[in-house]
């Protein structure tokens, strides 16, 4: 099995639940110290619970009688610890969590034995894929299909809205559109944040992002994306990557163009279909040759419509601003990353 000791205290010591759920504990118990140096070498994971002090060992290999003798061998030290005062009393229960394979021949403990726990270090980090706040926020956001093809599209509807909230069932009839293609459009206005609607709700508004993006309408050319409004989406897309599925899409689109270009340039449309579609998550949506490009090129177009990608005879060219974009925006996403770890 190849992985590190280290890689599963990691999880464990973000995830006490975690570390109940493999000791079968009745309450979460509360980290004092990893990596703590005794004597004879260092303790993995030294846990407080209710009245006890909780000694963990963890091993990634199959089990040797050293790794009891190695335990055991802690708690005595720990033992002495508390004789010298130097770490506080209570009943210490040493543990040795083992990899699932070769057992020792009983998990009965000894006096003063330590209990072994059989675990899988695959499972621990999938655990960590799976609960993990920045993890679930990178993998969990997916493109969405909303079906509408360029962001001006919804130009109408957000020109509606300004002044005052409007109810949905006046919508549709005052900017000419089906009450299937309105609901569309409310959802990708949704997912750019400019408006403010639940589903079945009846009134919908501009949010304050929407009211800016209507301010920078071209006054000439209104059903059109004026440069000014492409750079206030850039700029949104850009320092809030993860916001929404739609806008990860946006910058997903972009990214894929940047990593493709080293194999070919301008990057083919068919070599973007199946990398996009892996890379944005979507391989179980978009089973069909249809969909893959249905998908890809609705979310090139939006990327279009923002200058950051251009499009000539089934090719893709990233824009100077699409560089600019990219750069910028994978510092963002850093940056996002890193304090949803804080937080977490």
């Amino acid at each position: 099995m190849d992985i590190r000791e280290s890689q599963v205290e990691d999880v464990l010591v973000g995830a006490p639940s975690l570390t109940k759920t493999l000791l079968n504990l009745d309450e979460t118990p509360r980290l004092l110290a990893r990596q703590m140096p005794v004597p004879s070498g260092r303790i993995d994971l030294l846990y407080a619970h209710r009245s006890n002090l909780l000694l963990l060992e963890l091993k990634v290999i199959p089990f040797r009688p050293q790794h009891l003798e190695q335990v055991s061998r802690y708690a005595k030290e720990l033992a002495v610890f508390q004789d010298q005062g130097r770490l506080l009393k209570g009943e210490i229960r040493p543990y040795l969590l083992i990899p699932d394979g070769k057992q020792p021949p009983s998990f009965a403990p000894k006096p003063a034995q330590p209990v072994c726990v059989r675990y899988d270090p695959a499972q621990v980090l999938r655990y960590f894929y799976d609960n993990f706040k920045p993890v679930a926020m990178f993998t969990q956001r997916r493109a969405v299909d909303v079906g509408i093809w360029n962001i001006h599209l919804i130009h109408n509807l957000l020109y509606a809205l300004e002044g005052s909230p409007v109810r949905t069932d006046n919508l549709a009839p005052r900017i000419g559109c089906a009450a299937r293609t309105l609901y569309n459009k409310i959802k990708f206005a949704g997912e750019l944040r400019f408006v403010h609607w639940t589903p079945h709700s009846k009134v919908v508004t501009l949010t304050d992002a929407g009211r800016e993006y209507c301010k920078r309408k071209d006054p000439v050319f209104p059903s059109h994306m004026s440069e000014e409004q492409a750079s206030f989406l850039r700029d949104m897309v850009m320092r809030n990557p993860y916001e929404s599925g739609v806008i990860l899409g946006i910058a997903s689109a972009v990214e894929a163009v940047f990593a493709l270009a080293k194999n070919a340039y301008p990057v083919p449309m068919p070599t973007l279909l199946q990398f996009f579609t892996l890379y944005a998550g979507k391989v179980y949506d978009w089973k069909t040759a249809k969909a893959r490009y249905n998908g890809t090129r609705m979310y090139t177009n939006y990327a279009i419509d923002l200058g950051l990608l251009g499009s000539a005879e089934e090719s893709l060219y990233l824009t100077p601003e699409g560089f600019r974009f990219t750069m910028q925006m994978q510092l963002h996403k850093g940056i996002k990353l890193v304090e949803a770890f804080k937080l977490a």
